[in-house]
């Protein structure tokens, strides 16, 4: 394979990094079947020290590493300690969710079909944010519709302490030491702190960003749960990538679609997404963290794979495609295709109204010590109820029978909103599917 002058990969990296992101540095690899092509490291691991990243700099990668959860899964069926179309409940007897529907079952889990909340990090611990599930509600029937949950992932990696009695991440540090990830890690802890590259965020988290407000360090959280706590560098995840397009069984039923995503042209297998990017099948995923963001693209049919690791939010899914095709084209000989800064369009915020009456006891600004969930916007527009969730694109909340909203009009959708203590005519507390927030006094 002839692979592209590394330049025009470095280009497209530099392009993403400097015109369209809130980052400081990122790290990048492509790969073939064979071996790495072409790997680089640009901009900042830490802005205050002035630290270059580096390709040895460590990122997290968030929920990429639910793919390698599902791998875990996949060779625990192969020893025989789990069936994945079993209930849940068959290997955590305690697993309880409110629902009217047939039994959730491993899969259900894998390919995000069990109609569970998406999850908030509430407490950091899987254990009891899995336990807590039995105060939601799974409103669809399992298998049936995708809904994106990190709570669910949560709970794999505990059926698969339980099957194996060892804790999750020793079961994952084995798995990526056989891949050769020797770089990597398997849980985020304090020791890794001083390898990694510090996490950035957009300065305000209750508003649209603007890249002239400059970035903040973010939040750093440890964390061992199984929907994302991988640590690692480009050039290690490049072996991931090989394992996904090697032709070998495990991974082909990672990689075979279990379910349309709707509101995406794609497909969920088991951790990872199927989409066509330039009429060819890609297998694909991103990760964001607290402050670290990551994507991942395979074309398997041309054995080309792509990673891109950073500090901060950016068009990382679309860098890695286009690292992807740029390689692709020079081993056909074709023009290596220049990478053009997707347009983002930014979401126009409501202007909130007065509240009608009804509506004017929970209307405010709600906030929390929870970098995952840092703040709700609740407004009114018009006789409608509306939320921001830190500074995102509103939902509209649709009042429920028990007094909580569903927020969403879809009304598969499981998230709710609800408020519980008012004092002097103002609702002092909202808890959003687990995480509580209180009244703030900022507007």
């Amino acid at each position: 394979m002839t692979p592209p002058q590394p330049e025009a990969l470095y280009r497209a990296c530099t392009t993403a990094l400097h015109d369209q992101s809130f980052a400081a540095g990122l790290s990048m690899a492509v790969t073939g079947r064979d071996g790495i092509l072409a790997s680089g490291a640009f901009g900042h691991a830490d802005l205050a020290a002035a630290r270059p990243a580096t390709e040895d700099t460590l990122f997290q990668i968030g929920s990429i590493s639910k793919s390698m959860t599902a791998a875990l899964l996949l060779r625990a069926r192969a020893a025989g300690l789990v069936d994945l179309d079993r209930p849940v409940t068959e290997y955590l007897p305690w697993f309880s969710v409110r629902y009217a529907h047939a039994p959730i079952t491993l899969r259900h889990l894998m390919s995000h079909t069990a109609g569970i909340i998406e999850g908030t990090d509430v407490s950091g611990d899987s254990a009891f944010e899995v336990w807590a599930l039995r105060d939601t509600v799974a409103t669809t029937p399992p298998g049936t519709w995708f809904h994106y949950s990190n709570t669910g992932y949560k709970a794999l990696g505990l059926v698969l302490e339980a099957v194996h009695q060892r804790p999750y991440q020793e079961l994952l540090g084995d798995f990526l030491a056989e891949l050769g990830m020797s770089a990597s890690a398997p849980a985020i802890t304090h020791d890794l702190r001083a390898r990694s590259a510090v996490g950035y965020e957009p300065r305000y988290d209750d508003r649209v960003s603007i890249r002239e407000d400059g970035l903040v360090p973010a939040t750093w959280i440890e964390t061992a749960t199984a929907d994302g706590s991988v640590v690692s560098t480009a050039r290690d995840m490049t072996a991931w990538l090989r394992l996904l397009m090697s032709g070998e069984s495990l991974a082909s039923d990672l990689c075979t679609p279990e379910i349309r995503v709707e509101e995406e042209d794609c497909s969920y297998g088991l951790g990872v997404l199927i989409s066509e990017f330039d009429g060819r099948p890609h297998v694909w995923h991103t990760g964001g963290m607290i402050g670290y963001y990551a994507a991942i693209a395979c074309d398997v049919d041309a054995g080309i794979g792509a990673v891109v690791l950073a500090n901060g939010t950016g068009p990382w899914q679309e860098t890695v495609v286009h690292l992807v095709a740029a390689t692709r084209a020079a081993r056909e000989g074709k023009p290596v295709p220049e990478f053009a800064v997707p347009e983002r369009k930014r979401p126009a915020p409501l202007a909130p109204d007065d509240p009608p009456a009804r509506w004017a006891e929970v209307v405010g600004h709600y906030r929390c010590h929870n970098p995952w969930l840092s703040n709700v916007h609740v407004y009114a527009r018009g006789d409608r109820l509306w939320v921001s969730v830190a500074g995102g694109p509103p939902d509209e909340l649709v009042p429920l029978p028990d007094g909580s909203f569903r927020v969403g009009v879809d009304e598969r959708l499981p998230e709710r909103l609800k408020f519980d203590v008012v004092l002097n005519g103002l609702a002092v507390r909202a808890d959003y599917s687990g995480c509580p927030l209180y009244r703030t006094f900022t507007p």
